[in-house]
């Protein structure tokens, strides 16, 4: 299945979606979903600007010209099928969303490169007695850093024949597509987080976990290699903890772990009497 990326800039658009904000100047997500009423009208339910935006008060129904392809109960149909398959066992960015560890554009669709800036260390305090002696007055120097804001999307189509038996006879949308549409661009995501995956464009990357210039790294023997002991494994995380507070990184922190220790981290790490310890119980009491 093909992946295509959109862009805006300044010479213009390139794609479909790029080519909609274009013509339009910003992206209601609302307006993309047009729905079919029961009288036959096109109608789109859009925020209305204020308020918790997952509460469905603060939408309201508006009539609009676009023509609409799907009934309102066929948009919800898509939207629970979807939900479900991005969610499955991809945690890493979902991890970073939970953390709150976004930053929201003000048009993000209207975006292409974030510009941000580093600062480097500056100024000096003194001791003195009278206050008057002068401290070290140099200045922080700033450096421009930019990233790429680009679109995940998969293409597919639902067939207009598919679509008018399904309505006629009674049956569910067939939403095989949405789901593997769905699926894929949260690969994708989790990809760009978990491989040596980069992208370019506008002056700025897209690093991953395993290729940022300023990551801290630690070697260590696999922990399914033969002859690894649970103890072994605490002194790896015990090492991999030190370095992140040596560059004052205090915590929390979250480990992931290859499928293939999964059943490492559940063997036995210490038996006392009828209780047993899993070497996951004991990585979980490293504060």
């Amino acid at each position: 299945m093909e992946k295509h990326i959109d862009f805006v800039g300044r010479n213009g658009g390139q794609g479909e979606v790029a080519g909609q904000i274009m013509a339009n100047g910003k992206l209601n997500v609302g307006l993309l979903r047009p729905w079919i009423g029961v009288n036959g009208r096109t109608y789109a339910t859009v925020y209305k600007g204020a308020g918790d935006p997952k509460k469905p008060e603060n939408y309201q129904n508006i009539m609009i010209n676009a023509a609409g392809t799907l009934r309102r109960d066929e948009w919800k149909q898509l939207d629970e099928a979807i939900i479900p398959i991005v969610e499955s066992r991809l945690v890493g960015v979902q991890d970073l969303i939970t953390k709150g560890l976004t930053y929201n554009l003000g048009n993000a669709m209207g975006t292409t490169v974030l510009e941000s800036h580093t600062m480097s260390d500056a100024m000096q305090a003194e001791l003195t007695m009278d206050g008057v002696s002068r401290s070290k007055g140099d200045r922080p120097t700033f450096n421009t850093n930019y990233l790429p804001i680009p679109i995940i999307h998969v293409d597919y189509e639902i067939n207009a024949r598919v679509l008018a038996a399904s309505r006629s006879l009674g049956n569910a949308l067939d939403t095989t597509s949405a789901e593997r549409a769905a699926r894929k661009v949260a690969e994708y995501l989790e990809s760009m987080l978990f491989t040596k995956k980069q992208y370019a464009f506008g002056g700025g990357v897209i690093s991953s976990y395993l290729n940022y210039t300023h990551r801290t790294t630690h070697t260590f023997t696999a922990w399914n290699a033969v002859g690894k002991k649970g103890s072994d494994i605490i002194a790896d995380v015990l090492a991999m903890k030190q370095k992140m507070i040596n560059k004052h990184f205090y915590g929390p922190y979250t480990i992931y772990v290859p499928t293939a220790y999964e059943t490492v981290l559940d063997s036995d790490y210490a038996t006392s009497g009828t209780a047993t310890q899993t070497i996951r119980d004991r990585i979980l009491k490293i504060g």
